[in-house]
């Protein structure tokens, strides 16, 4: 009876110990109960969502001995030897692919230890979407395109010009957005809208598939024979191009779409370039051809002649046979007349309004009624031959109102000057924005942009105008100038 009573005492406490060790190793194991902002209090607050790159206090149990600590599967870097069994502090992992994490680990914490493993769930705060770009600011049906940008994550929607993309691939970074343009009739135009995790983006500019562009005109008043060079973008199946009221039938066509180049017919008008493809119209809202609209000098005998007869320029002759003004074979291709502006190097600081200067008479460069426009929808042109390699000095423009200024450098280049040179005649397009305030500390014309064209023009919009060339560089420039201008003139571009 004894030996039973004994047997029975000893299965008691096996039966006693047994659970108490199954209790004891289920204890070890990790658990999380929160996640706080790692603050002095009262800031030290729960988290809602974190986000990444955060650092964060981990609250529970047994969290000292960690061997792991994943945010969304991604490793945290940590030193476990600062932790302590209820809490552990650690910086959330500053980059996280959230496109490529399974869809049972967004949202998770797991944390392994030496004795088990926890997995917690909580908010992340995802960043809102940013839109930078377009792969291809021109496009055709067919194509492959991506949008640029920032936070694509977890992508819901994309709209495209007009277009509702259905197949798109996001990259796990989230920086760009895959997918093939629709065809014509699935994309009327419109904006780019992406709804992702953390929010919307969408662009103010407006796209439209394969619309055609025109950026600039090698040479708006050529002669027949000339070779004209449209440069621009989406110049893809044309059906029409009109130049001045020409219908040119024979052109050829740059790989990429962007430059259109034909030989001038005989030009009997002005009008404006139009360019028609099967995707939309390109037009110039400027007449070509034109040696009158919003001219300040033409250099032609009449109303528009424009030069003071003061300075260093000299009137020259497109004409070979005109005994004078005297002919230039140099500057051959220009029928007409014009200004030639001839100097020799240039020490520093030499230059001025006189001496290596073209002076104009006033006129009206904008009319009245546009003296408010932005100055980036006018710009002054004109035709340009620069004969002989051109390195050193500036091409200043201003005029009678004084305190702004056009520096003109096309030899300029980081490295340093290179020489710049045409041999044939083109035309020049400045905007009216690009002329900047003379400044005491910046320099000439490298103060502040213009924004109201009365500072540049006057309120009447009527002024007279003086190109001249200076040497701002501190050394002696290695070459001299030599350069034909003609039809000196303001228009609207946009």
């Amino acid at each position: 009876m004894n030996c039973i009573k004994y047997l029975s005492a000893i299965a008691l406490l096996v039966v006693i110990i047994l659970p108490a060790c199954k209790k004891e190793k289920a204890s070890a194991e990790p658990t999380i109960t929160s996640i706080r902002n790692y603050a002095a209090a009262p800031n030290d607050t729960v988290v809602t969502s974190i986000t990444p790159g955060q650092w964060v206090v981990i609250h529970g149990q047994n969290l000292k001995n960690a061997l792991h600590i994943r945010f969304d599967g991604v490793e945290a870097s940590f030193n476990y030897g600062d932790f302590a069994n209820d809490m552990a502090v650690v910086q959330i992992p500053s980059v996280i692919p959230f496109n490529g994490v399974p869809a049972d680990l967004l949202n998770t914490v797991t944390y392994v230890t030496t004795t088990g493993t926890t997995t917690y769930q909580f908010n992340f705060n995802y960043p809102a979407p940013v839109i930078t770009g377009l792969s291809n600011e021109t496009f055709f049906p067919g194509d492959s395109l991506y949008i640029a940008g920032s936070s694509f994550f977890l992508v819901q929607s994309v709209q495209f010009a007009g277009a509702t993309i259905t197949k798109y691939n996001v990259d796990s970074m989230g920086t760009r957005i895959g997918f093939v343009c629709p065809p014509k009739d699935q994309v009327p135009g419109g904006i780019i809208t992406v709804v992702a995790k953390g929010g919307t983006a969408s662009t103010t500019k407006t796209y439209a598939v394969g619309k055609p562009s025109i950026l600039l005109i090698s040479n708006e008043n050529p002669n027949a024979g000339d070779s004209v060079y449209i440069v621009g973008a989406a110049f893809k199946d044309i059906q029409s191009l009109v130049f001045a009221g020409a219908t040119i039938s024979t052109y050829n066509v740059s790989p990429d779409y962007t430059t259109i180049g034909f030989v001038c017919p005989t030009l009997s008008a002005s009008g404006i370039v139009t360019i028609t493809t099967l995707y939309g119209t390109a037009s110039t809202i400027f007449n070509v051809n034109d040696i009158n609209t919003g001219i300040v000098g033409n250099f032609e005998w009449g109303n528009s002649f424009g030069w003071q007869w003061w300075g260093g320029a000299s009137l020259e002759s497109g004409d070979p046979n005109s005994g004078w003004p005297p002919y230039d074979p140099l500057l051959a291709g220009n029928r007409s007349m014009y200004m030639l502006l001839n100097g020799t190097p240039m020490n520093s600081g030499d230059g001025n309004n006189s001496s290596t200067a073209i002076r104009l008479n006033a006129a009206q460069w904008v009319p009245a009624s546009n003296i408010g426009d932005a100055p980036e929808n006018w710009a002054l042109k004109f035709e340009l031959n620069v004969a002989k390699p051109w390195s050193g000095g500036s091409l200043c423009i201003t005029t009678d109102i004084n305190g702004y200024m056009f520096r003109w450098e096309p030899w300029s280049s980081p490295s340093g000057p290179v020489d710049f040179q045409t041999n044939r005649w083109l035309t020049v397009t400045i905007p009216l924005s690009a002329f900047r305030a003379n400044s005491a500390t910046a320099g000439d014309g490298k103060g502040a942009v213009l924004t109201d064209l009365t500072k540049l023009i006057g309120t009447s919009g009527n002024t007279g105008m003086y190109l001249y060339m200076h040497n701002y560089g501190n050394g002696p420039t290695e070459k001299g100038y030599y350069a034909g201008f003609d039809n000196i003139r303001v228009v609207k571009i946009k």
